[in-house]
């Protein structure tokens, strides 16, 4: 009878380590699944990180720069930026673009309309200084509108956003099939854990032991690196890459701890259940 009762406890103890893991892995992939692999969240990001008005003001020096190789004047893209390219133009046309990166291998901004803006302000541009007599006016201004349109697209592209595209396209489907058998294991896990001991109290035991496991594996590291600060230490020139890299990053160390601590929400239920079984059993 000992022997049998050791050999269901050891059988247990790895159910119960098995079901800890299956958890984690279950709570991993489920906020990969719907965080960094979900274009939603990558919108919110974007939202929260202030990129528009960041990723603006490189738009507006990168532009300026150019002008000044064509004769183009810094007041030109002063009022041009003031009153007609904003940065919640710029969220919303960076919101566009981010969220086709994640189906879309040959994903790229869109600078079309930006373009059609450009184009009239140029010429009125060219008029107030006196060029509307030059010959080649109209394809000079062609070349220049397309270039500040290649510009544009440039900066506000992700560098291997086809590379991003192909890595999120293969994970998703892969982290669907993982996040289904995560999901069957942990169920069978806790199955059997309950119906390998009669009084149910040893059952919860064990529940609790790979629920409080889970919630430590879950809560430590992430922990330490929100504390800590590391996604704020990466090194990215990009003021408004970096905005939303941060903003990434901890949305989805902050979406891990949310798990954690539902894992602790769980092992302070089955406490409960033990306590009550045990009482019963006294």
């Amino acid at each position: 009878m000992n022997k049998t009762r050791k050999i269901r406890s050891a059988f247990a103890v790895v159910l119960s380590f098995v079901l800890s893991l299956c958890v984690v892995a279950l709570a991993l992939l489920g906020v990969a699944r719907f965080t960094a692999l979900s274009p939603s969240f990558a919108k919110r990001s974007i939202e929260k990180s202030g990129f528009g008005e960041k990723k603006l003001a490189e738009i507006k020096t990168e532009f300026i720069s150019y002008g000044n190789a064509c004769n183009i004047g810094d007041d030109f893209f002063n009022s041009f930026f003031e009153t007609t390219l904003t940065g919640e133009y710029i969220e919303k046309n960076a919101t566009d673009y981010y969220e086709k990166v994640y189906t879309q291998k040959d994903a790229s901004p869109d600078s079309a309309e930006i373009e059609q803006l450009l184009k009239p302000a140029l010429v009125k541009y060219a008029e107030e200084k006196g060029y509307a007599d030059v010959d080649s006016l109209d394809e000079d201004l062609d070349v220049i509108v397309s270039e500040l349109g290649q510009i544009y697209r440039s900066v506000l592209a992700l560098p291997s956003s086809s590379t991003i595209t192909s890595m999120i396209v293969r994970f998703t489907r892969l982290c669907n099939y993982a996040l289904l058998a995560s999901a069957v294991l942990s169920l069978l896990a806790a199955m059997m854990l309950l119906l390998i001991f009669k009084p149910k109290v040893y059952s919860f035991r064990y529940l609790i032991y790979a629920f409080s496991g889970s919630f430590l594996m879950l809560l430590a590291l992430p922990l330490y690196v929100r504390i800590a600060n590391l996604i704020g230490k990466v090194n990215i020139v990009s003021k408004a890459l970096y905005s939303f890299v941060v903003s990434f990053g901890n949305g989805v160390l902050d979406s891990v701890i949310i798990s954690a601590c539902c894992c602790a929400v769980i092992t302070a239920a089955c406490v409960l259940v033990y306590v009550k079984l045990s009482k019963k059993e006294n």
